[in-house]
């Protein structure tokens, strides 16, 4: 997901005040993490509780509000029947919101790491969100194992991608499943709504996800953008064959922005 601080107060939190929340919540971050050494789930600027993390730099987004509200009012205005699903989920700040909204009946969030899916699994209860399905594992071209590159101190940055690793990375085996799997765990004639943030997998991701037959009822895909690690033009050839139209482009990044894909 594409840090948002980079963009106008305007632009980003559309009312003037929210700015000097911001500033109000970092004040309540380092006060939690230095003064009380919180361990019990504490309120976030986005309305949601979190089990504390404060060695995360995406916990620390999370808490503070750096990115992400386009995305948290894309779900909260979402009004039909849908199911969420949640592609790289880490601590589930985006399954919760999509949890809060009563017209979103089930999320399905997928999250490899066993550390951050048992984080993501706490402050699903914690936030009492009890129609979400967590599973621990990746999504890929293949089923077996492969080896997820783990960045201690930023979970936001775990990686299938294996050039660049550094000091600050070690390596995980986990779980993946292909589209077959997919299909068996997607059930259920209804609108979808996908997000999707794997850094660099995101390709992959998309790739299989076209193949399952529940793609034709997804209706939007929000994605993160890295033209570094994405054929852009390539994705949208493979997302345009299967009845997406629009991609609209999330951020000012011109190599690393969101896109949120959908058929008008």
């Amino acid at each position: 997901m594409v840090r948002e601080e980079g963009q106008t107060v305007k632009e980003n939190m559309r009312i003037f005040p929210f700015y000097f929340i911001k500033k109000l919540y970092k004040l309540k971050y380092l006060t939690h993490k230095y003064l009380f050494k919180t361990t019990k789930p504490i309120k976030s600027v986005y309305d949601v509780y979190l089990t504390p993390n404060f060695y995360d730099t995406t916990f620390m987004y999370y808490f503070k509000g750096t990115y992400g509200f386009f995305l948290r009012d894309f779900i909260k205005n979402i009004s039909s029947a849908t199911t969420f699903i949640d592609i790289g989920a880490n601590q589930g700040l985006f399954s919760i919101l999509a949890g809060k909204n009563e017209h979103i009946k089930k999320i399905i969030a997928f999250e490899p790491t066993k550390k951050t899916a048992n984080l993501l699994r706490a402050n699903l209860a914690c936030n009492k969100i009890e129609n979400c399905l967590v599973v621990e594992k990746g999504i890929s071209d293949k089923k077996g194992f492969l080896n997820l590159n783990v960045a201690d101190g930023h979970s936001g940055k775990n990686t299938f991608r294996t050039n660049e690793l550094d000091k600050n990375i070690v390596s995980e085996k986990v779980e993946i499943i292909n589209h077959k799997d997919i299909e068996l765990l997607v059930q259920g004639n209804t609108n979808y709504v996908i997000k999707i943030d794997v850094e660099g997998h995101e390709e992959v991701v998309i790739h299989e996800l076209t193949k399952c037959s529940f793609i034709q009822n997804v209706s939007y895909i929000f994605c993160e953008i890295d033209s570094n690690w994405v054929d852009v033009e390539r994705l949208k050839k493979k997302l345009t064959s299967v009845g997406f139209t629009a991609f609209k482009k999330i951020g000012k990044g011109s190599v690393h922005y969101d896109m949120l894909i959908s058929r008008n």
